[in-house]
Order: structure tokens, then C-alpha cells, then sequence
């Protein structure tokens, strides 16, 4: 709850008591004053959201009740008192604006973002345009020591246009997510890039998904000295907003349909050409064609690509097509879409799997049949790990959205202050071991926790 919401529901609960119990008119005047002053100052300095219009309503209506009959108001005092306190409280807890957590590592974490098109690819999903090449949105995460600017970036950009579509997703009112607008981030545009030779990191994100839900991640493997490029998979993200507001809307809703699998294969290309496309713009900005703020401070021998959910099987069959990726990693990844003869012939990067404890009651329950398949076939060093009451949705920023998220959406029952920082952890102990050879005696610490266990 933030600071100026916290002086309102507290200025407005003494104001509440003095009318209900005190009998006190100066009392009452007093902290009425002090509690407009509040809703004042929480409009202007946080923003106004929904959650707050019953604080800012109800006071002024029991006065106004309070007035025109007494004798009924005091019949009814404690169910409004009950009623202000319920829906005041609950509302601001359970839908709070939260920072993400401070990534505490040794530098500050800068962003940019490109907007890319490669001239070489039709674009998939709009087969009736011959004219329309693939686009993509990538946002970039880099280390940085000193900075002179003030405000982190949002956490969602554009949320008037985000806030329909993830409902939709969600299946949950428009309104309810309008209040992310007011979320900041870690990160800060445009600051300086202070870091010789970065390994370098790419990201895919899950069907519906979009590269802000891993924001967490990002910045905790940035203030540790990495490079992240993380991709909005258009027409796979949840929605692609390009410059101007152009909207590619999300085309890959396959639920029901008999011939799914085969379809994903077909989408799961599209995405490791993103991929091996995203890879070539690398190494065009670290030669300074593309101007960037990390030309020239990216070591491309050691390049890693990570994914969750579908995200993950595109880091797989990316990591088996193209033989720059040093290192893979797959949270709580889907292994129906990759190619058979991947599954069978394995691929020969370092590799890990973390996800949750069975896939039986989904639609995909020989998921972890076909990844034991995949890992005996794998011939470098590779782990796949059970992490214990987590869900698929864990492994993604929305378990710190709501404390209630979990009764409605694929999250687990372990506290996001306990898993979140155990994933960013162990990914970064392998990436830091598999490209840049550090000890493996951290990660074996945390892979033996009693929370994780072998598949």
C-alpha cells in the first residue's frame, strides 16, 4: 500500500470512529481535514484508481447520512464502519500497486527498445498480405554503474491498450488491471552501459504471454552483469504494440483445434527464426552498424536463450538449429511442439529444466515423458528439476500482482518472495557456470534444496 493511500484509509478510519463512538465534533472537523488533505495528495502524487473510490466516497455519503438522520445512522454504524473497513482495506490489499523487487546486484539496470522488420520473412500470420515482412518488438536490459536520471520506467508501456487484451487472457473484468500503469520498474532508459564484455541472454516469452511478465528476471541477471534481449513474439504475445500505437493483436488461439500440435511446430520455426534474426542484430550492433547502448560491450561467444512455457520449447529447437547459442534453459517449458527428432537425438548445449511437479491434469500430460526423452538424449550438461507447489505462472512476475491471484490463475501456494528469487537464482548460477565457467558448487547448494527435486 503506498504511503499517501495508507495516511487516507488511516485519517478516514479516525474520522469513521470520531462520528460513530466519540460524539466528538472538534475530533471529528479535525480529522476530516486531515483526511481530504490525504485524498488530495494520494490523487496528485500516486494517481487516482478504483480501488480507492470507496475510501473517497464513503465518507462523504455517511456524513451526509449522518446528517439528514441521525437516529438511523447510529442503527446502522457498525455495518458502515464494517463495510468502509472491508471494502477500504481488502480492496487496497488484495490489488496492490507494487514495486518490483530491488534486483540488488552490483550495477544499475539501463533499457531501449527496438522495433525491428526482416525484409527476408513474409510475416506467418498474415498469409493474405504478401507485402507484409516480420516485425518484431525487443526490449533490451543491460548493466550500468551511474545514472543521473530519477524515475524507473513503467512496467507495462501503453496500459490503456494492454489492459482489454490481458483481461481477456485472464478472463477478468478490463478495469481490474489499470492500476499496473502505476508500477515502476528497476530499469532506466537511455542511461549508460557500463560493462566491457557482457554474456548475453535471449528470452522467449509463452503463448498469450509478452516480455514484460519476466521483467523480475531481467533486471536480477542484469545488476549481475548480463545482456537481455527479450522479444514480444507478435501475434504470439498477448498483443505487439508498434511505434504509433500500431497493434498486432494476438493469432494463436489453437484451443480444441485436432490438429494443434502440428500448427505449434510450424509457429515454433517462426519463433527461432525471431531468434537466429535477433541474433544477427546483435552482432550488427555490437559492431556499431545499429547504434545502441551496448555496441561494442557484448561477448558473442557466450550467448544463452531461455524461454518459459512455449517460450521454453522455442529455446530448445532454437539451441538445436543454431549452433551460436552457448547455453539453454527452459521454465516450466512445453516439449509437444519440438521436433520429434530433436526430442530423440537431444541437443549438445548445456541445458536446464525447472518447472512444476506434474503436467497430469493439463491437456499436455506427456510433457515430462517426452522432456526424461529429450534429456537422456542430451549429451552436454543438463539438469531437469522439479521445483515443489509451484505452478506454470510462477515462473513469471504475476504471482507479485495479487495475493489472491493464486485462487484464479496457475500459481502455486509458495510465496513469491520465496520462488521468485529461488528461479532468478538458479538461472543465474547456471548461466554463470555454463558461459562463464564459474564454480558449480553455488547451483548444486540450490539444486539440493528440499523444495527442488529430480524429474
Amino acid at each position: 500500500m503506498r504511503l499517501f493511500e495508507l495516511f487516507t484509509l488511516i485519517f478516514s478510519t479516525g474520522t469513521f470512529y470520531a462520528l460513530c463512538f466519540l460524539k466528538n465534533k472538534r475530533l471529528f472537523l479535525y480529522l476530516l481535514f486531515l483526511a481530504s488533505i490525504c485524498c488530495v495528495l494520494q490523487y496528485f502524487f500516486e494517481g487516482g484508481r478504483w480501488q480507492f473510490l470507496p475510501i473517497l466516497y464513503s465518507l462523504p455519503l455517511m456524513y451526509i447520512f449522518y446528517k439528514l438522520n441521525k437516529a438511523s445512522f447510529v442503527a446502522f454504524q457498525s455495518l458502515f464502519i464494517g463495510f468502509f473497513l472491508l471494502v477500504g482495506f481488502v480492496l487496497l490489499t488484495l490489488v496492490p500497486v507494487f514495486n518490483l523487487p530491488e534486483p540488488n546486484g552490483f550495477y544499475h539496470v539501463g533499457t531501449e527498445i527496438f522495433h525491428w522488420t526482416d525484409s527476408t520473412r513474409s510475416e506467418l500470420f498474415t498469409p493474405e498480405d504478401t507485402t507484409d515482412y516480420r516485425e518484431i518488438i525487443v526490449q533490451v536490459w543491460y548493466p550500468s554503474k551511474k545514472h543521473k536520471r530519477k524515475d524507473s520506467e513503467s512496467y507495462l508501456d501503453h496500459i490503456n491498450l494492454r489492459s482489454s487484451t490481458m483481461a481477456k487472457a485472464a478472463k477478468i473484468p478490463a478495469f481490474l488491471p489499470e492500476h499496473l500503469k502505476y508500477i515502476k520498474t528497476n530499469s532506466f532508459k537511455g542511461i549508460k552501459c557500463d560493462i566491457t564484455s557482457a554474456p548475453i541472454l535471449i528470452f522467449s516469452h509463452g503463448i498469450t504471454g509478452s516480455r514484460h511478465l519476466h521483467q523480475n528476471l531481467f533486471e536480477f541477471l542484469s545488476s549481475r552483469g548480463y545482456i537481455i534481449f527479450a522479444p514480444d513474439h507478435t501475434y504470439d504475445a498477448n498483443i505487439t504494440i508498434f511505434p504509433n500505437k500500431r497493434i498486432a493483436d494476438y493469432r494463436s488461439d489453437l484451443t480444441g483445434h485436432p490438429d494443434s500440435i502440428r500448427m505449434r511446430q510450424m509457429q515454433i520455426n517462426t519463433r527461432c527464426e525471431d531468434i537466429s534474426f535477433i541474433l544477427n542484430q546483435i552482432q550488427k550492433i555490437n559492431s556499431g552498424i545499429i547504434k545502441s547502448q551496448v555496441s561494442n560491450r557484448m561477448d558473442l561467444n557466450k550467448i544463452a536463450v531461455g524461454g518459459h512455457s512455449y517460450g521454453g520449447a522455442t529455446a530448445i529447437t532454437a539451441s538445436y538449429k543454431d549452433k551460436r547459442i552457448r547455453a539453454c534453459f527452459n521454465l516450466d517449458g512445453w516439449i509437444s511442439p519440438i521436433p520429434k527428432d530433436i526430442i530423440t537425438e537431444g541437443i549438445n548445449t548445456p541445458f536446464l529444466f525447472l518447472g512444476r511437479p506434474s503436467w497430469a491434469n493439463s491437456d499436455y500430460s506427456e510433457n515430462y515423458t517426452l522432456l526424461k526423452k529429450f534429456l537422456n538424449a542430451t549429451t552436454s550438461p543438463s539438469y531437469g528439476k522439479i521445483f515443489d507447489r509451484t505452478e506454470h505462472l510462477d515462473y513469471t512476475d504475476i504471482p507479485l500482482f495479487s495475493p489472491i491471484v493464486k485462487y484464479v490463475l496457475e500459481v502455486g501456494n509458495l510465496s513469491p518472495s520465496t520462488s521468485l528469487p529461488m528461479i532468478n537464482e538458479i538461472v543465474f548460477l547456471f548461466l554463470d557456470k555454463e558461459l562463464n565457467k564459474a564454480s558449480n558448487s553455488d547451483l548444486e547448494q540450490f539444486l539440493s534444496s528440499n523444495l527442488i527435486s529430480n524429474l
